[in-house]
């Protein structure tokens, strides 16, 4: 097996975890979808920056009425600590132990110079499952009502947080709409480029992240799905994405290490 087929099977797993549902943040994309403006854009916590830049963009552009910044202390937490060790000026007494939500609001708000009330912080939840839930909750507590929803992840987990979402609504009543803030292109040395995110993940972190979505998007007793532990509502997996992931998994033991 020779790194092209690698290559391509690492593309084509990048571009369905990065789940799209309109091509472009723009007031027509929003219109194609049946909606003038979202009435939360939730973005969850993650270790790149850049999608809170993303988020930023799209309240100033009047797509969406509030921000929901939703993270605790999790998995990549310490990712993220380690992408803001420069910003001294945005935060002088340090990251360690501050959630997820709290960094990208003071990002938000220092940074970007979004209007601390049109944020709303959940920093409690500790993975995208918890993301939803409590998420949902803090709505629900502020009396905020809604019936669209517009989601900015990690694109490499902006798939299973769009399930998450799901498994708690319901889709005829709430219009959820995922973007994944960027594109990742899988270069010939298997490594992810993009030219305009600073902060992407490492090489190891990048295999590490694409080895494990798969399987908990799975409808298995091990997987995230409703036959499993129910974490999130059914994903429909093409056979294709499986046979790449397939290739994948081997190709990332074979490197010594299986990071699943």
């Amino acid at each position: 097996m020779g790194y092209s087929e690698i290559q391509q099977s690492m593309q084509r797993l990048v571009d369905f975890l990065a789940r799209k549902d309109i091509p472009e943040l723009t007031k027509e994309s929003l219109w194609a979808v049946g909606i003038s403006k979202v009435d939360v854009l939730i973005l969850l916590g993650n270790a790149i920056p850049y999608t809170v830049k993303v988020a930023a963009e799209a309240y100033r552009q009047n797509l969406a009425k509030r921000i929901l910044i939703s993270g605790g202390c999790g998995h990549s937490t310490s990712f993220l600590y380690e992408a803001l060790r420069d910003k001294q000026d945005i935060f002088p007494a340090g990251l360690d132990g501050r959630p997820e939500a709290e960094i990208f609001r003071d990002i938000l708000i220092e940074e970007e110079g979004i209007e601390p009330s049109a944020i709303l912080v959940e920093a409690k939840s500790l993975n995208c499952g918890d993301n939803a839930k409590k998420s949902i909750e803090v709505l629900h507590e502020k009396n905020i009502s809604y019936q669209s929803l517009l989601l900015l992840q990690d694109p490499l987990m902006q798939q299973r947080s769009h399930a998450s979402f799901r498994r708690y609504l319901d889709e005829t009543a709430v219009k959820i709409i995922s973007y994944a803030p960027f594109y990742t292109k899988v270069t010939k040395k298997l490594t992810p480029v993009n030219d305009i995110v600073d902060g992407l993940w490492s090489k190891e972190r990048f295999l590490e992240l694409l080895s494990g979505e798969i399987p908990r998007l799975l409808d298995t007793k091990e997987g995230y799905g409703p036959a499993g532990k129910h974490f999130i509502a059914h994903v429909d997996i093409p056979a294709g994405i499986l046979r790449d992931y397939d290739v994948v998994q081997k190709y990332i033991v074979r490197q010594g290490t299986d990071l699943r």
